[in-house]
């Protein structure tokens, strides 16, 4: 699957923490959207997505952005204070949930991968950096009419494609790693490992032409620390 295209358009209040997340394998329906609506005022879902902001030191979602992962939603990313967490969720097998296990890792000033489960689903979730000349821009607007469109790659596999930049690259890595190609993750360990470390090992992952643009896209929006 190819990137179909990347708008880089998100700015933040640095003295805020702020959440964005998408549904990509099904749409909410009206009762969906009005659980989600009911944890902030400010919060309104669209079918595929919502956002949350608080300006405010010890406000958060309640119940913690988890829950709308294991439920809900299958890629977010949150930024406070210039430090981002990326996430993605999908149902996968038990095998493939131990084969994440090895990308499991805390490096430098904790930044790295965890891997949790929920059931059959697997959450992954990397602790970072982001380079903010990726994200130079002005945040686009969206409504649920926008969110779901389809187009068909050189594969014939359909793509969704988000109006966010970093949502919709988030939607491909997270297509890379349900086919078990776990590049990205290495480009984490890659950044923030420590790579003295000769007790721990991350498997090295095959490097191929396919995908290729995605991983170094990804890879890129790492800021290194």
């Amino acid at each position: 699957m190819r990137i179909i295209s990347v708008k880089k358009g998100f700015t933040s209040d640095h003295s805020s923490t702020s959440y964005e997340f998408l549904a990509v394998d099904k749409a909410l329906g009206k009762q969906e959207r009005a659980k989600v609506a009911s944890l902030s005022s400010r919060a309104t879902p669209t079918s595929r997505r919502v956002s949350f902001i608080y300006h405010v030191d010890g406000y958060d979602i309640p119940g913690g952005w988890g829950t709308l992962m294991e439920k809900y939603y299958d890629v977010m990313y949150r930024e406070d204070y210039d430090w981002w967490t990326l996430s993605i969720a999908f149902n996968t097998t038990e095998e493939q949930i131990a084969e994440l296990g090895n990308y499991d890792f805390s490096g430098v000033e904790d930044l790295g991968v965890s891997i949790d489960r929920a059931g059959n689903r697997a959450i992954v979730s990397i602790y970072c950096r982001i380079d903010w000349s990726y994200l130079v821009g002005n945040h686009d607007e969206y409504d649920e009419h926008d969110e779901h469109d389809e187009e068909v790659d050189e594969n014939g596999e359909a793509g969704f494609i988000a109006e966010d930049g970093l949502l919709n690259l988030l939607v491909q890595v997270r297509h890379q790693i349900i086919k078990r190609d776990y590049r990205a993750l290495y480009a984490v360990w890659e950044k923030y490992g420590y790579k003295d470390d000769g007790d721990f090992e991350i498997p090295v992952p095959e490097d191929k032409k396919p995908g290729k643009n995605i991983v170094n896209e990804f890879s890129r929006l790492l800021e290194s620390y």
